[in-house]
């Protein structure tokens, strides 16, 4: 089953010092199988298409946006592989999730929030908040 939801994001990244914030509020489309929600967006501004995977501890992000795709596992406590594609090759990060806090609201409506390391072989790229809400 398909549900058109409203999507809320906030971010707060850290790189090299300087701190940036992005709010988003987009339309999207929620998918549950079982404990699993998927969450589809477009962002009207970049055009880049995102796919959320969430599951009660465990996010899969997907990300496109012309030949760039970024596609991110984060698991709160655990070091992963993600991965970083351009035109010029795939680029291989590796992300530290230190904070994953997942609460479903109602069947269709929840808040996640997610707190994350992103670095280039030993070379720390950013320290990265990410705050989602979704509602039917």
């Amino acid at each position: 089953m398909q549900v058109p939801v409203e999507i809320k994001l906030k971010t707060v990244q850290t790189q090299a010092g300087e701190i940036e914030k992005f709010e988003l509020l987009e339309q999207g489309e929620l998918t549950c199988k079982g404990e699993t929600i998927y969450l589809r967006y477009t962002e009207a501004k970049a055009g880049a298409q995102t796919i959320l995977k969430i599951k009660p501890a465990e996010l899969l992000l997907t990300r496109r946006q012309g030949q760039l795709a970024l596609q991110l596992n984060l698991v709160e406590g655990q070091q992963t592989n993600a991965k970083y594609k351009t035109a010029y090759g795939i680029i291989s990060l590796v992300a530290k999730c230190t904070t994953y806090k997942y609460e479903p609201l109602t069947e269709t409506s929840s808040e996640l929030k997610v707190e994350y390391l992103l670095y280039s072989g030993e070379e720390l790229l950013g320290e990265y908040k990410l705050e989602l809400q979704f509602k039917a």
